[in-house]
């Protein structure tokens, strides 16, 4: 279970459907046809401190009228930072687990995996298909490290690796 201490309050994250329908309204990427859980999914694996916050304001959603505000969120998590930056690891981490692991987004992030794992075979020649290759595997080297529990089985198809 992921929680967030804001304002003395304990908060639990919930990816839900009140997740992606604030991600949606509040950080889906147009300009790369990306929904707000695909943009705040491939952000966390990117490790941008952002995707923390837009995670959080999402994953809190459930609280409705007591969902704390994103300066709030920002706060907190500066604070935790600040007194260890070693939480930081831990942070991306839970947030990256509590999506990569709900029931609610499975088929859609399998959905995200496999059109990842289709991108090297629609390249046109032998550069593309390399460079396909190499941004799929670096994506998945990051799913293994942000989600140790994640099975070889549960990876997209891999023959050509």
């Amino acid at each position: 279970m992921t929680n967030l201490t804001i304002n003395n309050k304990q908060y639990e994250a919930k990816a839900n459907f009140k997740f992606e329908k604030l991600a949606d309204k509040k950080y889906k990427d147009e300009s790369q046809e990306l929904s707000g859980l695909e943009k705040i999914y491939q952000d966390l694996m990117s490790y941008k401190s952002s995707a923390l916050v837009a995670f959080w304001d999402c994953a809190t959603a459930h609280y409705k009228k007591e969902q704390p505000s994103v300066d709030d969120i920002e706060e907190a998590l500066t604070k935790l930072i600040e007194e260890d930056p070693e939480n930081l690891d831990q942070l991306f981490k839970e947030a990256f687990q509590t999506v990569d692991n709900s029931g609610f987004f499975r088929l859609q992030l399998k959905e995200f995996w496999n059109n990842l794992d289709l991108i090297d075979k629609m390249a046109t020649d032998e550069i593309e298909k390399e460079q396909a290759q190499l941004g799929k595997e670096m994506f998945l080297e990051k799913r293994r490290k942000l989600n140790p529990s994640i099975t070889t089985e549960s990876l997209p198809n891999q023959q050509d690796s």
